[in-house]
């Protein structure tokens, strides 16, 4: 199991590219510990995509002076939380993926949810996944999957975009309402002309979510490949997860997913959702 190290840091703290020196320098909280903050900023730019980074990469994505990065990074490599390949790059050593794997461990939810998941996934040659916030990206936390070659080469701590994403349409179109049209602009403000045509898309699928109780992305996300998602809300109505099932639309068609793979993924997210709140993961 290959977890990228961003796993590590709590969805919505220190993304790369938005959180600088300055900015965690000047938090006015005496307990907070500015280096301890930067160190885990640059562990976060790591990711299955980013998998060995630079000292110049890393001080372009955090913001943090290149001289800083360098001494955090020698601590790192020191303890074996980094280690050097291929010149100046840098990948994570073991010692850091072990949080990843605690963090996983420590949660119940995607053990619980894997046997139905699994059986899903083998009724109808598909891959269902469970996945949760983190920035931009949605990361799966449990991923399961038939013997179907057609399959997307997806695992646990793989992401997928927030934006375009039926497991990040879930997330979205189940945010309070004030929350999503926040959220909403912000995905408009990163990116003008893809919003002109996500839109539409996103308004639909919040409609079928309001009526419905689950989202379907038709070869959006990735053309030839179609997707039911459904939010597993927490007892404050945010969404704690999403949960799909997808696969190629030469074996699962939309209609399938209507009638069949999503009311069945609506009573595995109720189910799943009584265990969050029971447990307040």
């Amino acid at each position: 199991m290959d977890l990228p190290v961003n796993t590590l840091v709590k969805a919505g703290a220190l993304q790369p590219g938005k959180t600088n020196g300055k900015d965690m320098s000047e938090k006015g909280d005496r307990q907070f510990v500015t280096a301890l903050a930067r160190g885990l900023a640059i562990l976060s730019c790591f990711s299955n995509t980013n998998s060995e980074l630079g000292g110049s990469d890393l001080a372009s994505m955090t913001g943090l002076p290149q001289p800083t990065v360098w001494r955090l990074c020698h601590t790192m490599i020191e303890l074996g939380y980094l280690v050097t390949v291929k010149g100046e790059k840098m990948r994570p050593g073991i010692p850091a993926l072990r949080f990843g794997y605690a963090a996983l461990a420590s949660l119940e939810v995607p053990k619980l949810g894997r046997p139905q998941m699994q059986k899903l996934a083998d009724q109808f040659r598909a891959a269902a996944g469970l996945a949760v916030r983190d920035g931009q990206d949605m990361v799966f936390v449990q991923r399961c999957q038939s013997d179907s070659l057609l399959l997307m080469n997806l695992h646990i701590g793989s992401r997928v975009p927030l934006a375009t994403s039926a497991l990040g349409w879930a997330y979205l179109v189940s945010l309070p309402e004030r929350v999503r049209v926040e959220t909403f602009a912000e995905i408009e403000a990163a990116d003008p002309q893809r919003w002109r045509s996500l839109k539409g898309h996103l308004q639909r699928a919040t409609e079928e979510y309001l009526a419905k109780g689950y989202v379907l992305n038709i070869g959006y996300f990735h053309r030839g490949y179609n997707t039911a998602s459904v939010p597993i809300l927490d007892a404050d109505g945010m969404p704690r997860y999403a949960i799909n099932c997808g696969s190629a639309a030469a074996t699962l068609s939309a209609a399938t997913l209507q009638t069949e793979v999503a009311p069945r993924l609506i009573e595995i997210a109720k189910q799943l959702q009584n265990v969050v709140r029971d447990r307040k993961e």
